[in-house]
């Protein structure tokens, strides 16, 4: 479905946002099988959001085109500035949460070690590993706090994030390669059986990746695996690319865009079909059980539910919870504030993992 110009503005007061088609002065592209281009669109604020989400909505910005940077020494810079923000809100979370972390190296590689204020007894004194994201380029440092504390907080477990080497300086395969090694070192002490590897975005897919490798190594596989609103096929690009664009403050995909550039950045001259890449193309049997996040405004809804369906066509047992109105890693709202679709979301992973982790 082709949608036109997109128009980024503020939400309203009516919570509308506008996806603008081109004006009848400019060139309409050719209609074709397949291609559908839609006129002016007002979409209403979604309804049966808490009280607490509906003011996420509310407060929620659509940037405009964000252009990738041209050099490698642009793209570190941008990196620098653009984690700023991603850095102060890491911290912020775990001195909100009570959670404390160690930046320490495991297997030779920078890792958070972050521990809650409470430890459930379920976890004992077990570790969950964690892949941030980013996409790709971005989130590392005080940044990979956000997720690791959100997850270390809202199940009461010990979590390792993987501060995995990133783009420009070091592409594909730098980051799952980082992952491997941590995940082997920590599964020297712990059942790989009692662990869960995750991550949201970019993040989600270098869980999924670290899986296929460690799966295509004979080495020891994790008990379960959370891919939050995950990229799943980097080669492609998947129909909510499209059908949300407006919707999500992630941004477009398009050519020239940041976000095509860490795609970019990231694979280097890798075939971007390769499963480690895009693991919806990975041999999915024998994977371990999966549990999946998005949202029905969010950009990588495709990808995730595609990932979705060809696990659960390799026979695998796979879980995939879609959050009304929500963007892309919404159900991380409750960082610093509570929101209830935040805490089910904690909920839906504490059970899935007490199901499948021994």
């Amino acid at each position: 479905m082709k949608l036109g110009k997109t128009l980024a503005v503020p939400v309203s007061v009516a919570l509308t946002i506008a996806v603008v088609a081109p004006s009848l002065s400019q060139e309409l592209p050719p209609i074709f099988p397949g291609v559908t281009t839609l006129g002016e669109r007002t979409i209403p604020a979604p309804v049966g959001l808490s009280p607490e989400m509906l003011e996420v909505v509310k407060e929620r910005q659509i940037p405009p085109f964000i252009p990738g940077p041209e050099t490698t020494e642009a793209w570190l810079e941008f990196q620098a500035l653009f984690d700023v923000a991603g850095e102060k809100l890491g911290r912020a979370a775990a001195a909100h949460n009570g959670a404390s972390y160690e930046v320490t190296e495991i297997a030779g590689v920078r890792t958070y070690v972050v521990t809650p204020n409470e430890i459930n007894e379920r976890w004992g004194d077990r570790v969950f590993i964690h892949t941030h994201g980013g996409a790709w380029v971005f989130g590392g440092g005080d940044s990979a706090l956000r997720e690791a504390v959100w997850m270390a907080s809202g199940l009461g477990v010990k979590v390792v994030s993987v501060d995995y080497r990133r783009p420009p300086l070091h592409p594909f395969p730098a980051a799952i390669d980082d992952a491997v090694v941590v995940w082997q070192e920590v599964t020297q002490n712990q059942d790989a059986s009692k662990t869960a590897l995750f991550g949201t975005s970019a993040g989600g897919n270098i869980a999924l990746a670290t899986t296929l490798k460690l799966k295509a190594m004979g080495a020891p596989l994790p008990g379960a695996v959370f891919a939050g609103t995950p990229a799943t096929d980097v080669e492609n690009v998947s129909d909510t690319w499209h059908t949300m664009a407006g919707l999500d403050p992630l941004g477009a995909r398009e050519e020239g865009s940041m976000i095509a550039g860490t795609i970019e950045q990231y694979a280097g001259n890798a075939d971007l079909s390769d499963p480690l890449l895009s693991p919806v193309n990975g041999d999915l049997v024998g994977f371990p059980p999966t549990i999946l996040i998005s949202g029905t405004r969010d950009l990588l809804l495709s990808d995730t539910v595609r990932m979705h369906r060809a696990l659960r066509k390799s026979g695998v047992e796979a879980d995939l919870h879609v959050y009304d109105g929500q963007v892309h890693g919404d159900y991380m709202q409750n960082l610093l504030r509570p929101v209830p679709e935040a805490a089910d979301a904690q909920r839906e992973l504490y059970e899935f993992f007490d199901a499948h982790l021994e």
